[in-house]
């Protein structure tokens, strides 16, 4: 009796279960198609089966009902499902209640795979494929996207299945629509495109000159890193499959290179832009090893690892982005005023890259923001970019035209110190070398008369001979003098006061303020030194001084030479004749300085000099 009890209960179960299969065959949804009017989003009534295996056929998957209780209502108006490995079959029976013909679109070009299955009337079922290893002429209709003829008949009903394989992240938007509403509804989004296309096309074009022009290899990483953003769209919009290489299907297993190049030549571009060698030196090791992570993963996608990785390369880009980022802001905050532009059009790209890879992970949802986020990011970061760089090429232009007039500026200062040294050596170094050869012929004819005569013309020889060989020094250390700071010439003033006055037992002070902010071209520094020395040469010629006293200050924009001595002073009328004299008034005055002399026989000199610092 027990025996016969279990029995019963496994049948009427094995009855229930067959029922309920029945039923949930039976029940699969039919919509209905009553507007021709509008576009109707099939994402929420579809019913989705992943086959992980990837083996099962078509006739087990429409007839099994074991397989049918697994189909389950989607829940996306946009069914996606990232990057995964298994087969996608969706499902979904129409009944057309209109008079047009209607047709179902896939609006997303990348999709390895699309089998097309219709169940119509007596159970026959017919076959079409399509995806990008499908040959573009063998499409219902020639458009970027997928079209299909569902030969719906009005008032007729049909159940149509789908095979979605990719590996690529999969989704898969689907609509439902006579012809007119798509030519309606996407002719103003194939212009978007077109303008897209165009903003990439025109900014690697107007950069490809200006490289040419200036030779600098940033302009050409940023041209590679456009062109690789527009293959990438026009091969994600279909626009590349449809009118560049219809029938060469072979070419779009290498598709991945073009956002693979992107994000390498955009690091490239990142690190050339903002010198980040200069401010982070181990940005070149980084940027190494990131590319090279690139070129690896994108070598496995080749060999048969689509989905992995994939995977990876998304992430490989997540990295760079976000490292270029807070490169921008590290040399930024060092000052960089190009990293503040750079970082705004980056920050953009970066948001929108996060959106756009979110949704290809299936962290949100597909819809047209979130599908198109990264294209029009990427166009906002190529014209501020493009502005960034009119901005550099602005600064370059002017740095150009400071370094020129600086060269121009440091000729006429090398010309008016070769004039300088030449009258110099004419006047100084000419006339004591004329001196010194007459006296020369003097001591050669007194030599014999009046030998006691001789010693003070020899004399006169050798203080000549030692003036001729510090004039040349001094015209030496003008001709290697190149800064533009005052201390090696004011080492150059002590070391001639101590050589002129130590010797004569003359007492001296030497006081220098601090004149380290005074910037004085080596031209102007020399004619500074040669006032210095005719006056102190005087002070020890002419003055019989015992004490002299020398400050060295700067006030009120104001450079200040004081040279003061406690001896015999002169008379400034009779004096100002003198050469010397004459020599420091235009010296002076070729620095728009001046010179002022105080002094009154048996009172002593005191000399001013005033050069103004700007």
């Amino acid at each position: 009796m027990y025996h016969y009890m279990k029995e019963m209960k496994d049948v009427i179960l094995a009855f229930v279960w067959m029922f309920v299969l029945s039923f949930q065959t039976y029940s699969q949804r039919n919509v209905v198609i009553t507007n021709p009017n509008e576009a109707y989003n099939i994402g929420r009534e579809i019913e989705i089966f992943e086959d992980k295996t990837k083996i099962i056929p078509f006739k087990d998957i429409s007839k099994r009902s074991d397989i049918d209780a697994y189909f389950v209502r989607s829940l996306q108006t946009t069914p996606s499902f990232g990057i995964t490995s298994s087969v996608i079959w969706a499902r979904i029976t129409l009944q057309n209640k209109t008079t047009e013909n209607l047709f179902l679109e896939i609006a997303e070009a990348t999709i390895d795979s699309i089998t097309f299955y219709k169940i119509g009337a007596n159970n026959q079922v017919s076959k079409k494929k399509s995806g990008v290893y499908v040959p573009f002429g063998e499409r219902d209709l020639k458009s970027n996207f997928y079209l299909y003829n569902l030969n719906l008949k009005a008032g007729e009903k049909a159940t149509y299945y789908f095979r979605f394989q990719n590996s690529l992240p999969l989704l898969f938007p689907m609509r439902i629509a006579p012809l007119k509403v798509y030519f309606e509804e996407n002719h103003p989004k194939d212009l978007l495109q077109g303008i897209y296309l165009g903003i990439m096309l025109v900014m690697a074009i107007f950069n490809f000159f200006i490289f040419f022009t200036v030779r600098t290899k940033v302009y050409l990483y940023y041209v590679i890193y456009v062109l690789s953003f527009a293959g990438f769209f026009a091969y994600n919009k279909g626009i590349s499959h449809e009118f560049l290489w219809p029938n060469a299907i072979w070419f779009n297993r290498f598709t991945p290179i073009f956002i693979s190049m992107g994000i390498s030549f955009g690091l490239l571009f990142a690190n050339s832009f903002l010198n980040a060698d200069k401010y982070l030196p181990i940005s070149e090791k980084i940027s190494k090893v990131l590319i090279s992570l690139v070129v690896i993963f994108l070598l496995f996608h080749w060999i048969g690892f689509g989905p992995i990785s994939i995977t990876f390369l998304n992430l490989v880009a997540f990295i760079i982005v976000m490292y270029v980022l807070v490169m921008a802001t590290y040399i930024w905050m060092q000052g960089s005023e190009e990293a503040l532009f750079f970082l705004g059009a980056w920050s953009i790209l970066l948001v929108s890259a996060l959106i756009f890879i979110m949704q290809l992970s299936n962290i949100l949802p597909s819809d047209n923001f979130t599908r198109n986020a990264l294209q029009v990011g990427s166009a906002l970061e190529v014209v501020l970019l493009s502005f960034a760089l009119a901005y550099r090429i602005n600064r370059d232009r002017k740095e150009k035209d400071q370094y020129q007039g600086e060269v121009i500026r440091q000729l006429k200062a090398n010309e008016q110190m070769r004039n300088r040294i030449a009258r110099d050596l004419h006047d100084d170094i000419g006339s004591t070398l004329s001196s010194i050869g007459i006296l020369s012929q003097v001591v050669e004819n007194q030599i014999e008369k009046n030998p006691e005569s001789v010693k003070g013309l020899v004399r006169r020889i050798s203080e000549s001979s030692e003036k001729v060989q510090r004039s040349l020094s001094d015209i030496v250390w003008t001709t290697k003098q190149i800064e533009e700071s005052l201390d090696s010439v004011i080492v150059k003033m002590k070391e001639f006061t101590a050589e002129m006055l130590e010797p004569k037992n003359i007492d001296y002070t030497f006081h220098v303020s601090d004149v380290s902010s005074i910037s004085f071209s080596p031209l102007k520094q020399y004619s500074i030194y040669l006032i210095f020395k005719e006056a102190v040469n005087n002070c020890v010629k002419y003055a019989q001084a015992s004490e002299v006293e020398i400050a060295i200050t700067c006030a009120n924009d104001v450079f200040n030479i004081m040279i003061k001595d406690n001896g015999i002073g002169f008379d400034e009328v009779r004096v100002k004749q003198g050469n010397g004299l004459n020599n420091m008034t235009q010296r002076a005055s070729s620095m728009n300085g001046s010179i002022k002399i105080y002094t009154k026989p048996q009172n002593g000199t005191r000399i001013e000099l005033k050069v103004p610092t700007k």
